[in-house]
């Protein structure tokens, strides 16, 4: 056996256990908790908060980028609502204008169009700085949400020991091929494993 051969065997060996641990420690402590260390009086008295959702897009398929609007145009939120899209440079921007004249009239969306294409976290930022909710809420512009995210979102942040929150996400083509059964199972791992295991150690 050459030097080449012990080596990739010997840092397989080493990932899968190193793989093995991080995994059985990330199910160990992605167990739930119902405990709460703020009493539910207390969380149902304090303010419905305003809420800021922002949407960044890049290219995005004018259909899939209608569909995500309207299921945020359709939130059942009793809090003041505000919707942020920001069109990173996109190259058929056309899209985002006629989205624009759709909600001309809802005092709610916000839209920017950026010159030049900067990246999702800076398109984030470009609208998280015009805004001023007292939440924010990131979306993707392919995900359309159902009525009730923000509202179901919101209440569990009433709670002043929780930090963030998350909805639980689905690929809405999961049936589709092997691939796209594969990134619903992450989707999955990602909301009820990992983000479990973090707001375990806070």
């Amino acid at each position: 056996m050459t030097l080449l051969a012990t080596t990739s065997i010997a840092a397989i060996s080493l990932y899968a256990m190193l793989s093995t641990v991080y995994k059985s420690a990330q199910v160990f402590h992605a167990r739930r908790t119902t405990i709460s260390t703020t009493p539910a009086k207390d969380i149902e008295t304090n303010p419905v908060p305003s809420v800021d959702v922002i949407v960044p897009c890049f290219n995005e398929d004018p259909i899939v980028l209608s569909e995500c609007l309207a299921s945020l145009a359709e939130q059942d939120y009793a809090g003041k609502l505000r919707i942020y899209v920001v069109d990173d440079g996109s190259k058929n921007r056309d899209a985002v204008v006629a989205q624009r004249a759709v909600y001309a009239d809802d005092e709610r969306f916000n839209f920017t169009i950026l010159p030049k294409n900067v990246g999702k976290r800076k398109a984030q930022i470009a609208a998280i700085t015009q805004s001023s909710g007292d939440l924010i809420l990131n979306v993707d512009s392919d995900t359309t949400i159902a009525p009730d995210v923000v509202s179901k979102l919101a209440h569990k942040m009433r709670d002043p020991a929780v930090g963030a929150a998350m909805g639980q996400m689905k690929a809405s083509n999961q049936a589709d091929t092997w691939l796209t059964r594969l990134i619903d199972m992450e989707y999955w791992l990602a909301c009820n494993e990992e983000r479990a295991a973090q707001a375990r150690f806070g």
